[in-house]
């Protein structure tokens, strides 16, 4: 299936509420735990001096769910809608506990032109991660340029995307399962995200062809690519 690309950012009221209210949870969560398995595999661990970076962090989920897990950390989320910064902004304030996410922050940027002197806490990023963003930069150059901006060479990358289905009877069957969970604005967005996505093979080459190959690309399931390592 071909790609097909869709708009760069969710700015619709209506759009981003949808998905603000969406139970994501499990995947989130699952996510987050692939990160923490990394650090442990590798003796990692981040506290006071480090900084973690949610690029296109949407409505704050995953940027809260990392600063919960790593209370220590400096955490700053970042999206170039001011929709989704107002809202993670929102959710932040009505946390049960906000004592536990005093060390996040968010800002409202362009990724594909943020450089290091936008982000407000001067500490090199040690996590650089992003969920369900590749698919919404116009190229990959734009975002592979990004993370190279932002990265040091001690920053850990951790990036989960959707996996374009080989063909369009695939892509239609992901979206009928989704419809069963989600609302028609929610479904309609994920088939669009689905066509705009990128294969493993295309982003295998891309990161041999532009010399990233401390890059990992791991296919989770039939649905998510995970790429993560250094840059």
């Amino acid at each position: 299936m071909e790609r097909t690309a869709e708009p760069e950012l969710m700015e619709g009221e209506e759009q981003v509420i949808s998905y603000a209210k969406a139970d994501f949870s499990e995947g989130e969560n699952n996510f987050v735990s692939q990160i923490e398995y990394y650090f442990i595999k590798n003796n990692i661990y981040l506290n006071e001096k480090d900084l973690i970076v949610d690029l296109g962090c949407g409505p704050g989920n995953i940027s809260e769910k990392l600063s919960i897990k790593w209370p220590k950390a400096n955490v700053i989320g970042i999206d170039g809608s001011k929709e989704m910064i107002r809202i993670a902004e929102l959710n932040k304030r009505n946390y049960t506990n906000r004592n536990l996410l005093r060390n996040l922050h968010y800002v409202c940027a362009d990724i594909k032109n943020l450089k290091t002197d936008e982000i407000p806490i001067e500490k090199d990023i040690s996590l650089l991660v992003s969920n369900s963003l590749i698919h919404h930069i116009p190229n990959l150059d734009d975002f592979f340029n990004c993370i190279e901006r932002l990265s040091s060479n001690l920053t850990i990358n951790f990036h989960k995307d959707l996996k374009r289905p080989n063909n369009e009877k695939l892509a239609l069957k992901l979206k009928e399962k989704c419809s069963e969970k989600h609302n028609d604005i929610l479904t309609n967005d994920y088939y669009s995200s689905l066509k705009a996505s990128y294969t493993p093979k295309e982003l295998r080459n891309f990161i041999f062809e532009n010399k990233l190959t401390s890059l990992e690309v791991f296919e989770e399931g039939d649905q998510y690519i995970v790429i993560y390592g250094k840059v």
